[in-house]
Order: structure tokens, then sequence, then C-alpha cells
């Protein structure tokens, strides 16, 4: 960093990406976050997202070819998250895409896209928060990736919350859920489309998604979200 940058701290103090506590000019997180980042590493599954010691998707089809994340839902990053998503912590998603971008350089690296867009909120949402937290994460990712963003889908209808159901009721909660923008269709006819969103549970949100751009003419559908959900149950 800069002699500017280090001004600039002086007046407008860095703070951790994920819990905002001040830090050095020169850092990016603290060190209390650095120490219990739940970091998916290794030999990952791309069905699910999580690492092949915690993979029971089994023999599940999805319509997305394959997701990726660079954390599990626990620790810094869900505390990230509900900021983000609860509490208006709006400049949180620039820092939150950059462990994203990293994510995709490593697992999507030779593979190309012509789209990225994100999973969408009913306008009753959006009404009451102000925004949608997928929307602010993928436009950032775009911008860092030189991805083309598009807001491709909207959701016509409010459900209740995914994570107040199980999971054989997930995805039947969202059954035709989401549909194309108006006028989008030509668009995305043979698109490579990259899918993202801020977690993946069960991955019914991203699968319904994904359905909904293939049965309108994407060629394939790839997520990716800053977290899954680690699969417990073997």
């Amino acid at each position: 960093m800069n002699k500017k940058d280090f001004i600039l701290s002086l007046f407008f103090p860095k703070r951790c990406k994920f819990c905002e506590k001040v830090i050095d000019y020169r850092e990016h997180i603290c060190k209390e976050c650095e120490e219990s980042l739940p970091i998916i590493e290794g030999d990952v599954c791309s069905k699910c997202g999580c690492e092949k010691a915690f993979c029971n998707c089994g023999e599940k089809s999805r319509y997305y070819m394959s997701v990726c994340a660079p954390y599990y839902y626990s620790g810094p990053p869900r505390e990230a998250i509900k900021h983000l998503k609860f509490r208006n912590a709006k400049h949180l998603a620039d820092g939150l895409a950059d462990d994203m971008v990293s994510c995709f350089n490593e697992r999507y690296k030779d593979l190309e896209f012509d789209f990225c867009t994100f999973v969408p909120a009913h306008k009753s949402t959006i009404k009451m928060r102000g925004y949608n937290q997928a929307e602010l994460l993928c436009r950032s990712f775009s911008e860092k990736t030189g991805i083309p963003f598009s807001d491709l889908l909207q959701k016509d209808f409010k459900t209740p919350s995914q994570h107040t159901l199980n999971e054989s009721t997930r995805k039947g909660n969202l059954l035709g859920a989401f549909s194309l923008r108006h006028k989008m269709k030509e668009s995305i006819r043979d698109a490579r489309i990259l899918l993202c969103d801020d977690i993946k549970t069960t991955g019914s949100t991203l699968d319904e998604c994904a359905k909904t751009l293939l049965i309108n003419g994407a060629a394939e559908v790839r997520c990716i979200t800053l977290c899954v959900t680690k699969n417990d149950k073997k």
C-alpha cells in the first residue's frame, strides 16, 4: 500500500471485512477472523461445493452443472452475511466479492461465461430491506472479473424463507417462483451463465433459478456463492 493509502487510513480507518474491527491499513482482515475462517479447500465436490469428506449429495441430479464457494457458512463469513443482509452493511459486499473472485479463479479458471446474474428477491423483500445482497455481490464480482452483469431473473411471488423449511419441502416451496425478465429470452439463448448468491444450503434455490434459465434457452448454468452449508451427515 502506498503513502496515499496510509494517509487516507488516518482519516478513514480500515476495517476487517468480516467483523468491521479497525485494523492496520496494510491488512484486509483482523487476526481473529483470519484464524477462524472456515475455508473450503482440497478435494471439493463440484455438485454440492463441500469438501468430499463432507459430501452427501450422492446421485441427486441438479439443473446447474456445478457450484463453488470459498467458505462454509459459519464463523466470520456467517456474521458478515448477517450484517450485509439484515443490518444495512452494503459496504461489505465489495470485500466479500474479492473472496468469491479468488474462488472463481481457482475452481472455474478454465471456463468462460457470457453473463453473470443473481438470485432475485421478491419486490416486498426489496422494499423492506432496500436492496438484494446477492445483487450487490454479483455486481461487484462482475466488475472484478469482467464477466458482463445481467439482471435476468425475477421472483414473481413471495415464499416462506427457505431456512424455515426442511429439505423435503424446500424445492416445492420455490416451484414456479422465478421467471425470466421481459425481453431477455433472446439475449440468453445458448449462453453460459454464472449464477451468484450469498449462501447455498440445499441448493434448491439455485436449482430452481437454473431451471428457469435453461427452459428459456441458456446452454448451461454454473453457480458461485460466498458460503455453502457444510454437510455434516454422511
